[in-house]
This record gives structure tokens, sequence and C-alpha cells, in this order.
């Protein structure tokens, strides 16, 4: 009795599992089936999602007249550091800060007294010596009569003769000292050895200056002005040509211009007199120096302006956006589009910058496709919808600078 009671019992678990093993089948199933229906509709919906749209240029060659910006700096033709050279008191200040000042003016004053009575001290030590050079020589020439009649010996006309010998040098080193002793008390009165514009000054009225307080003002000429910057060794080479020299290739170099730092273009042309004799291996440019007429005095010595330098001749070049030009560790490269609309990657050689395009000197033929917005949503090989974008030649790469 109680083995059958076991046997039933075995018999109804058995079932149990049975139904809940059929019952986690069909849950499977389901899933599968559920999962298999999902994936097809995520296909489905890949399928029919739009493709992202690019705006795209048709690369074209373009006749332009390279400008070319770079940043430079104005530098006066002279600088004067004035110091004083001798030391004394401040007596007088005679200019007035920030204005300019003629060569020969009179810029500060050196308490001159003490120099005053050195130069009076050594004119008396001058005449003292003078009297005793005419002794001196008045007893020579009573010692060469005396000698002849044997009433002297030679000792003693050697004596005569030293003595003489001796106050014309005491002489002449009297006379040394007085010259530079007015030379200093001259020094007591400091001039302006250029004309131009003075500075501020670092010191006041009263106070003790010496040959080692330093620069006491500084002077700059303010017409013609220098204006020093770098340009690419290419534009150098290309206006040597076949010059003979340096200074013929400086004197084929474009006319430069300058934009002031308001944003305006400044009224006069300048003119190149310097290129450096090497080239900046790190930078691949060369340090050029231009002089601006400044008689206006709108530039001023250190200010950071931008050189602007127009090609004379004309050239067919392809020009692109800049925005259109990515760059990585290898490079520079665009984005295009090939005839089924697919996004390619093409290295490219940069050239010259022309406003806000650049030049490209190889990696893109005219008639390409270039993508110039749409760039963060596209990636090699993709597919796309190219929008077309009318493009105007650039107006300003052909216009003339004042």
């Amino acid at each position: 009795m109680i083995l059958k009671t076991i046997l039933d019992m075995d018999s109804n678990m058995i079932k149990t599992v049975r139904n809940c093993l059929w019952v986690a089948s069909l849950a499977t199933v389901g899933l599968i089936v559920s999962g298999c229906g999902d994936n097809s509709a995520n296909k489905q919906s890949s399928a029919d999602a739009p493709l992202p749209s690019v705006v795209v240029s048709t690369v074209s060659s373009l006749s332009i007249s390279p400008t070319r910006r770079f940043i430079g700096r104005t530098e006066a033709v002279e600088d004067v550091q004035i110091k004083a050279r001798v030391s004394g008191y401040l007596l007088s200040m005679d200019f007035v800060e920030g204005q300019n000042v003629k060569q020969g003016d009179v810029l500060f004053e050196i308490d001159p007294k003490p120099y005053q009575a050195e130069v009076s001290r050594l004119s008396a030590e001058v005449n003292r010596q003078q009297a005793s050079l005419t002794n001196a020589k008045r007893n020579y020439r009573r010692g060469n009569e005396l000698i002849e009649k044997g009433f002297i010996s030679a000792m003693e006309m050697d004596d005569l003769t030293s003595k003489r010998d001796q106050a014309k040098a005491a002489l002449q080193s009297s006379e040394a000292a007085l010259e530079a002793a007015k030379l200093n008390l001259s020094y007591t009165k400091i001039l302006a050895p250029i004309s131009g514009r003075i500075g501020r000054k670092s010191l006041s009225i009263g106070d003790l200056v010496s040959p080692e307080s330093g620069v006491l003002v500084t002077i700059v000429t303010v017409d013609p002005m220098y204006v020093t910057f770098d340009i690419s060794e290419k534009l150098v080479a290309t206006a040597s040509g076949q010059k003979n020299s340096l200074s013929e290739a400086t004197k084929a170099l474009p006319i430069p211009s300058i934009e002031l730092p308001n944003g305006e273009m400044y009224d006069q042309q300048g003119q190149f007199d310097f290129v450096d004799n090497r080239v900046d291996p790190a930078t691949g440019t060369v340090k050029v120096r231009a002089v601006f007429p400044n008689d206006k005095g709108m530039l001023i010595p250190g200010q950071y302006v931008t050189a602007v330098v127009s090609a004379s001749e004309v050239m067919d070049a392809i020009l692109i956006p800049q925005a259109a030009v990515s760059e990585d560790q290898q490079g520079h490269f665009v984005m295009v589009i090939d005839d089924q609309d697919t996004v390619q990657v093409r290295r490219v050689e940069m050239g010259d910058r022309v406003e806000v395009n650049w030049v490209v000197d190889n990696g893109l033929t005219v008639g390409e496709r270039l993508i110039v917005e749409g760039l963060q949503k596209v990636r090699t090989g993709q597919k796309v919808n190219p929008v077309e974008q009318t493009v105007k030649a650039f107006d300003e790469t052909n216009s003339k600078l004042p």
C-alpha cells in the first residue's frame, strides 16, 4: 500500500515536470519568434532611414592674385636710450613726456658747480705749467750760450734740457686734464642726440644721478617706421627667381601694406628693405622688414599689425573654404563624394591662405564634389544626400589694396 502511494506520487511529479518543460519550450519559441520579428523590423527601419544631408561644392579653378597676411610688429628706425655721463643732482628736466624733441634740445641739466670749479682749478694749473715751461725754456737757451763758452758742464746742460722737457710734458698733461674737465662740464647738460618722440622719464628733479643710474628716458624716431614679420620661404624663393643678389630679390618682393589694430588699412604703402640671411627650420619662414612713411605719427613702436602682401601676378588655383579642411597626424585632408554619393577621403597639400579660403596645391581635381558642411555627420564609405552649394568667386582675392 505504501509502495503504491509512492509510485503514484512519482507519476504525478513526472507529469508536472513534463508540463513545465512544455510551457517553457513554448515561451522560448515565442521569444525567438519575437526577436526575429524585431530584427527584421530594425533592418526595415534602417533601410527606410533618410540619408544624412551634406552641403557640397564642385571644385573649380579660379584666377586669383593671392593676398597673404602676416602678423608683424612696428619698430623705430632709431631707438636711443638717454643716460647720464657724469654724477650729480638733477636741476631741471626741459621736456614734456610724449612730445617731439629736436636734435640738440636740452633734456636734463645736472648741477654744474663742482665741474665748473674743476675747470677753474685746472685752468690755473695750466697757467702755472705754462709759466714753468717758459722759465725752463729760458734757462735752456742760457745754458746753450754758457756751455759754448765753457762756463757750465755737459751734465749741467743735460739737467737744463731735462727740466725743459719735463715742463713741456707737465703742461700737456694739465691741458689734457682741463679738456676732460670741460667735457665733463658739458655733460651736465644732457642733449637730445636725435629728433624724435620722447618717452616717460624715470627720475625727478633733485634726484642724484650717475652713469650707473640706468636709462633716464628714451627717444624714438617715428618717421619712417619699420614693420618686421616672417614670410614663407616659398614667397622669397618666388621673388628671388633669377635675381643675382638678395638685395635685388628684396626689391622684387610685392609691395606691402598693413592693417592697423582697429581693423583699418593704413593709408600708405611700404617697401621691403631687408630679408634675413637664414630660414627658420622650425617654421620654414624668413624674417623680413618693410619701411613705411609715418608723417602723421599713426604708427607707434611696438604695435602689433597685420602685414598684407598682395602678389603682383595672377594665377589659376583651386580655392576651398578653410572650414572644409581637417587635419590629423598624417596631415590635411578633405571629404569628397563620388558618383554613387559615397563619402571618400582626399589627402591634400595646402598652399597660401586667402582670406577665409585656402589654396590647394595638390590632392584635389577640378570637378570633384567637396563636402563643405556636415562633416561631423558622415564617415568614409557612407552614402549621403548631397545638397549643391552655389559657389561665387571670392572678389577680395582680386581686389587691389590701397
